[in-house]
């Protein structure tokens, strides 16, 4: 329960805690259903009846697990939230769809229900189930690569006839055989992941020993360099001058051992940097503008083209008219490349204005309470837009949508600590 007088988080005596294991145990199912609910191939598959089943199970564990208390302003900021998305379904006629309003909603509210529930045990455990799964990832891209232990793995449960498994790793992914992709559809969804725990381990204070950090950090770093995505090196880059400078985990020496070790890393997979960095850079940056052929070159097309049909219609498209205008704007076959995806300039083009500057507000007003410390900010912010900017899936997704429930229930002391202490609301 929440003590008025001292601001700080108390065990309720009158709701028996569970065993320590036991609450550890919920915690991880309660962080993985968060992650799995934010662009992993199973999910995407089936996402509606999904979505409900996971709004359900993280309903039932707060019940269960929680104080069962909800912040009245974050009950106000979702009013706002939703009354935004409803007010635009109106206004573009429906081309916004409720279905889409209130999918939206319920993302938001999934994430503070499981972050409620998980308390300040959030941030480790969010830690410790990426390490996990970069782990078994390292394990399956090995597998995928070499082709190793194929008829154990052919007898694992298929994934839609595109992979196998699917919970823990994708494998047999057809469309990534040689890039890592853990349990999403695709690397460039994965290195988020990676980099938001790395971001953690660098600049904030879990609770793990020093020796254990470090060795995260060298799994996650080589597990992000096995997804050779483009999107997650340049924000990894975003993240690296903040590292040298700011970071308090890492020594002068062991800095300079960082920096050494991405110079050999470079060198080693030179051919595989070359092709997936300095190439898609290259093209992006010189594409013709309707030139919607290859990755990179989509990217910028797309980035361009939203521009257009965001000049036109300011105030916000909804989804089908967006898809209509973008269609006849760049010149493009739907069916056959999409929509951009690029996810700031689409949630401009989609959204408008309005809701746009409301929720990149958010996200920044989230990332100010949560961190603090300006450059850390400022750092992060970097990194989550051009993350968006890479995958536009992630304009209303679960995890992203939990950077702003959580500023609703941690305060930080210090940019350092990650054991913000608990605000529940009275």
């Amino acid at each position: 329960m929440y003590m008025a007088s001292t601001g700080e988080y108390q065990p309720d005596i009158n709701r028996p805690e569970q065993p320590e294991k036991q609450r550890a145990v919920i915690n991880v199912l309660l962080v993985y259903l968060l992650i799995y609910l934010s662009g992993s191939w199973r999910y995407n598959l089936l996402q509606d009846p999904q979505l409900v089943a996971g709004f359900l199970l993280a309903m039932v564990a707060w019940l269960m697990f929680s104080d069962r208390k909800f912040s009245e302003a974050f009950l106000l900021y979702v009013a706002v939230f939703t009354g935004l998305l409803l007010a635009l379904s109106l206004y573009t006629g429906g081309s916004l769809t409720l279905t889409s309003a209130i999918s939206s909603a319920m993302k938001m509210v999934i994430a503070y229900l499981i972050i409620r529930t998980v308390r300040e045990k959030f941030v480790e455990t969010y830690v410790n189930v990426i390490v996990f799964l970069a782990v078994v990832s390292l394990f399956g891209y090995m597998t995928d690569r070499f082709n190793l232990f194929d008829g154990i793995i052919r007898s694992l449960p298929r994934v839609s006839n595109l992979g196998f498994e699917g919970l823990l790793y994708v494998y047999r992914f057809p469309w990534h055989i040689e890039r890592n992709n853990s349990i999403f559809f695709e690397p460039g969804a994965y290195q988020a992941f990676l980099n938001a725990a790395l971001f953690v381990l660098f600049f904030l204070k879990l609770g793990f020993s020093r020796r254990k950090t470090l060795t995260y950090i060298v799994i996650l770093l080589a597990t992000l360099v096995t997804t050779f995505s483009t999107t997650g090196f340049i924000i990894f880059l975003a993240m690296f001058p903040a590292v040298l400078y700011k970071s308090q985990l890492l020594t002068t020496k062991g800095k300079l051992k960082l920096v050494g070790a991405g110079v050999v890393v470079v060198m080693v997979f030179s051919a595989q940097f070359y092709t997936t960095f300095l190439v898609k850079i290259n093209d992006y940056l010189n594409a013709n503008e309707y030139e919607f052929t290859y990755s990179a070159q989509a990217r910028s097309a797309g980035t361009k083209t939203d521009i257009k049909v965001f000049k036109q219609h300011p105030f916000g498209l909804g989804q089908r008219d967006y898809a209509r205008v973008y269609s006849e704007v760049g010149r493009v076959d739907l069916e056959k490349k999409g929509t951009s995806p690029n996810g700031v300039t689409k949630i401009f083009a989609i959204y408008g204005l309005p809701f746009a500057l409301f929720i990149f507000g958010s996200y920044f007003w989230a990332l100010k309470k949560l961190l603090r410390e300006n450059l850390l900010v400022i750092v992060a912010y970097v990194m989550f837009l051009l993350f968006l900017a890479g995958e536009s899936y992630y304009m209303a997704s679960p995890v992203t949508f939990a950077l702003i429930a959580s500023a609703f229930i941690y305060r930080a002391a210090d940019a350092r600590n990650t054991e913000p202490t608990y605000q529940a609301v009275p």
